[in-house]
């Protein structure tokens, strides 16, 4: 190791060693530290963040990178780096801390801890000198080591109020018993057919309507809730969710516009970035993270479906993947997890353009002026530094009379005009690469690309088709062969070949669906074996009594806490996805074939019961009323099997495109003819030997 570097430099964590040349004494989390702050009786600074996370970066160049502020904590504190991408328990921990102090949580995230990990005090960014409301972060390190030394009881008290509190949060979140009585009788529960109804109404409450989305500023794009909206909008008939379905329909088309206009999706290469620092998506935190991307793209994908008159809808989906094989892609087949907000220190740089450079990379004044007008690149700009964020706030047919350009003209100078400012941009020092692959963020990508492949399979695009297939068949073989251990068990994350750190829910549900995703394209029986698998390693080892799973494994390293996973946040909660999974073995026959499964079916029963709470709470529970659906009187299970299982398999994909309930895919032992059998909750129609007849089976109503 250089002598100028520390010991985060020898870490799997590309985040942990962006820190591995500060003058802090950092450690990564583990027994050492823990150690040491036992024996020397120190506290301990906990700083948890990621690798694309521009205010990390800023506290980092501020202060970790000070010389000064480096002697104050190495004096003081034992400190510990920790990448919350890699260590999600740890993180879930300690953001209640900052939660229970009523800021909101988020990254960075600063901790103190007594030796035994207990929180007393925290924060997110804390300023060098007091600025934004914030105490600087010398005063902070200053304080709180006086306190530690001469106030200990002080400590102790803080310390055990914080713990009390972690220990309350997680119950009063999403245990409707916690609320009393019998008060809320007439909550639906989470398979309930109204479940939908009332949730994607709740949403609706939360739309802005102008700019689309949820709330205001900062603007996240919430996936998983807008995927209520998607199922609210395929509803075949709009008298159940009375009205319902066209301002679910309306809500989501605005949104999802809104935020393919705006500045958050990268016009010249496709993929969206994190959030929006305003409520119009016009000026993106500009770092791309693969949990985003591959659900935008399913979530897309489908929508372009539901309104094939939308050619943009399509084309975001294409220009996605085809910036994730490009850009994201490892060797492997893998996907890495993000890229930075900055790039030479420098927010946003590599993204946003000036008039003068748009012109000079243009080599055309008139182009580049209609150009600019297109993409909303001012001489003022519309960022920083006369910078602008290139948007398309105005459709090209309003524009080309304006620019006195037949439209047609105009969109194929655009198209050129793109392909040069992507050469010119591919020039300029690009952001930081995490190049870790995450197991749970990588089943993501996978379910998202079946999904596409579905819809490019519909359009009849079937090489576009295959090649997605193949992107997907990829990515899984790899996480397959490098990620599950022998005993069954899942890693969270490999870096650079090097495959690490116990698996989480999310891992481990996440892998078992994009398993079951793969399988409905290819049949292969090998791939619904592994997610028979999977999903009991996640019963075995994450389920917790009474309903809902845990974060982490029961063999995991002990923490001050064992955090539950019920409730979204910026992807699907590890219980919504566990459940949707061990739902869809259910539909298959495997919680009553599968001995390893056994007691499948009462642990769904009891999360069902005890999470019901979050149907009042489409915003985190989302994935779980998803999941819940395949509970439904619309939900349909098809088994395949024979020669022809392939082309039976494909007229259900395409249905599922259209039809508003769940349908679940999976190919029955090659015995006798091609057939399909369709089931809906105990009825099952006779074996279906045409495409024809499959499809009227398909659409009949319940």
């Amino acid at each position: 190791m250089d002598e100028r570097e520390n010991r985060l430099a020898a870490t799997t964590s590309p985040y942990l060693q962006q820190h591995a040349r500060n003058p802090v004494d950092w450690y990564p989390w583990g027994e050492e530290a823990l150690s040491r702050a036992r024996a020397e009786d120190k506290p301990i600074l906990l700083s948890v963040g990621y690798s694309a996370c521009h205010w990390c970066h800023v506290m980092a160049h501020e202060s970790f990178e000070d010389d000064e502020t480096a002697a104050l904590m190495n004096r003081e504190f034992i400190n510990i780096k920790v990448d919350r991408e890699e260590r999600p328990d740890i993180d879930a921990i300690y953001q209640k801390v900052v939660q229970l102090m009523g800021q909101g949580g988020g990254w960075p995230l600063t901790v103190f801890l007594t030796p035994d990990q207990r929180p007393f005090y925290g924060g997110t960014y804390f300023p060098p000198e007091p600025n934004f409301g914030r105490p600087g972060f010398r005063q902070v390190l200053v304080g709180l080591a006086d306190a530690y030394r001469n106030e200990p009881a002080k400590i102790r008290a803080q310390a055990q109020r914080f713990v009390d509190g972690i220990a309350a949060l997680g119950e009063l979140l999403v245990d409707p018993r916690q609320e009393g009585g019998d008060a809320l009788a007439d909550r639906p529960g989470l398979a309930a057919p109204q479940a939908l109804t009332r949730a994607g109404g709740a949403l609706l409450q939360h739309h802005d309507p102008r700019w689309g989305g949820f709330g205001s500023a900062p603007k996240f794009p919430c996936p998983t809730a807008l995927e209520l909206w998607l199922a609210c909008a395929k509803a075949t008939s709009d008298a159940p969710l009375t009205g319902l379905k066209g301002h679910a329909a309306t809500a989501l088309r605005r949104t999802l516009e809104m935020m393919w206009r705006g500045g958050m999706y990268d016009h010249l290469r496709g993929g969206f970035s994190r959030y929006s620092v305003d409520p119009y998506w016009r000026v993106p935190h500009f770092e791309k993270m693969l949990y985003d991307n591959a659900q935008l793209l399913a979530l897309y994908a489908e929508a372009s479906a539901l309104w094939p008159e939308d050619a943009w809808l399509w084309r975001v989906v294409v220009d996605t993947i085809d910036y994730l094989e490009a850009d994201m892609r490892a060797p492997s087949g893998a996907f890495y997890a993000a890229t930075d907000a900055d790039s030479e220190g420098v927010e946003g740089k590599y993204f946003t353009w000036s008039f003068e450079q748009l012109t000079e990379a243009l080599d055309d004044p008139a182009l580049a002026a209609r150009i600019a007008r297109v993409y909303g690149v001012t001489g003022a700009g519309t960022f920083e530094h006369g910078l602008s964020v290139l948007q398309r706030q105005e459709p090209l047919a309003a524009l080309a009379p304006a620019l006195g350009v037949p439209e047609e003209a105009l969109a194929a100078e655009l198209e050129a005009a793109r392909a040069r400012l992507l050469a010119r941009r591919y020039t300029r020092v690009p952001p930081g690469l995490d190049d870790k692959v995450l197991t749970s963020w990588n089943a993501l990508l996978i379910s998202g690309l079946c999904r596409a492949a579905a819809v490019a399979e519909a359009r009849g695009e079937e090489a576009r088709a295959e090649r997605v297939r193949a992107l997907a068949v990829a990515a899984l073989d790899t996480l397959l062969k490098e990620h599950v251990q022998e005993d069954g068990s899942v890693l969270r994350a490999s870096f650079r070949g090097r495959a690490h750190t116990r698996g989480f829910l999310d891992d481990v549900a996440g892998l078992a669906r994009a398993c079951l995703d793969v399988h409905e394209h290819t049949l292969d029986p090998a791939l619904l074996a592994a997610a028979r698998r999977l999903a009991a390693h996640a019963l075995a080892h994450h389920a917790r009594e009474g309903g809902g799973f845990y974060l982490s494994a029961d063999d995991a390293e002990p923490l001050l806490d064992r955090s539950e996973q019920a409730v979204d946040s910026a992807s699907p909660s590890g219980a919504g996805v566990a459940l949707e999974v061990l739902l869809r073995l259910e539909a298959d026959g495997a919680l009553d074939d599968a001995p390893e499964l056994a007691g499948a079916r009462a642990h769904v029963a009891a999360t069902l019961e005890r999470l019901a709470a979050l149907v009042d709470q489409p915003l985190g529970g989302a994935s779980l009323i998803r999941a819940a659906q395949h509970r439904s009187p619309d939900a349909i299970h098809v088994t395949v099997r024979g020669e022809g299982a392939a082309t039976l398999a494909a007229a259900v994909r395409r249905a599922r495109l259209e039809l508003p309930g769940p349908i679940t895919l999976t190919r029955g032992p090659d015995v006798g003819e091609t057939s399909a059998i369709v089931c809906r909750g105990q009825v099952c129609t006779a074996p279906l030997l045409e495409v024809t007849e499959l499809a009227r089976a398909l659409s009949r109503r319940p």
